[in-house]
């Protein structure tokens, strides 16, 4: 067996186990996790003034959940899809989503621009060949295609460095070299190379894939599109939120979202950046009510030169 077939057999047979262990917290609306995820949906308002487009969710295998927080703002038409159906036939047979498909996103089954929209949450970092699958996205999606993911810090570190006393004796050191025209200091081979941390993997076998906003603007440019837009976002996971109710009662409810404020005031202030990346690929140039939307609430629009070779 190869191993593409082992990670999706792996991936389709996990949501099996997960059904049993976390379905109730998943459908509850109450509690602290149920707030950490509604952040995640933040972007669909900038499409909400189109209600009548048709969306896409990619690796939607819990219960279809992110076709029905979608419709839920605003949005008709949302098709989820995973590689595995056994909890998107028990979403339908209870009337939580009217149809679904079973999908592998690296190799979907739809026509071309079938779709207005492609949304993939929290999936991409599970996929064998994830890059693959986002072609896959742009190439069944007439207008977008949004990621929420893992960040990868290694790449999307902040541009901005902040002086402290480090970083003020290098520049000292710096200074008095070229004042005195000694050579540069060289740097050792294995250093001139980016490499990430360890290795990450889940237990299902796949590696974590991260994404950055290089590597998304990278795609677009390839493919000669007309937009990017990025926002980051601070998360924090601890198992036990699926329990613990979304009010100020809740010690741990609390904690992460102090924690969360920290995080957002460190990126603030330069210090590294976002836990996670919210990215849209635009097909076709966004319309003035989305830049409008994006302008308002701090996303970064960057629209893209167009290929002078391909007219």
């Amino acid at each position: 067996m190869s191993v593409l077939k082992k990670s999706y057999d792996k991936h389709g047979n996990h949501y099996n186990q997960s059904a049993s262990e976390n379905l109730d917290g998943w459908l509850r609306t109450d509690t602290a996790d149920h707030w950490r995820y509604e952040r995640k949906y933040e972007l669909v308002n900038a499409f909400s003034h189109h209600p009548d487009w048709t969306w896409v969710t990619v690796g939607d295998g819990r219960l279809g959940l992110d076709s029905v927080n979608i419709k839920k703002r605003g949005i008709n038409s949302v098709l989820p899809t995973d590689i595995a159906d056994s909890l998107l036939i028990k979403a339908k047979a209870e009337g939580l989503i009217e149809e679904y498909s079973c999908e592998n996103a690296e190799n979907l089954s739809f026509e071309d621009e079938s779709f207005d929209v492609a949304y993939c949450k929290e999936s991409y970092h599970h996929f064998p060949r994830p890059t693959i699958a986002l072609y896959e996205m742009l190439r069944v999606a007439r207008r977008a295609v949004i990621l929420v993911e893992p960040r990868d810090y290694m790449i999307d570190g902040s541009k901005y460095h902040p002086r402290g006393p480090k970083g003020l004796m290098k520049d000292f050191i710096k200074w008095i070299r070229a004042r005195l025209n000694l050579p540069e200091k060289e740097i050792p081979l294995s250093q001139r190379y980016n490499f990430g941390d360890e290795a990450s993997y889940e237990e299902v076998g796949n590696y974590i894939f991260t994404i950055s906003s290089r590597e998304i603007e990278k795609i677009a440019l390839g493919l000669n599109l007309p937009a990017v837009a990025f926002k980051g976002l601070n998360d924090y996971y601890d198992p036990i939120l699926g329990s613990e109710p979304k009010d100020d009662s809740s010690e741990l409810f609390r904690e992460m979202k102090e924690r969360i404020k920290d995080a957002d005031e460190k990126v603030a202030a330069g210090y590294g950046t976002t836990s996670m990346l919210m990215a849209i690929i635009f097909k076709q140039s966004p319309d003035a009510q989305t830049r409008e939307y994006l302008s308002k609430t701090e996303w970064v629009l960057k629209d893209l030169p167009r290929n002078p070779h391909l007219k």
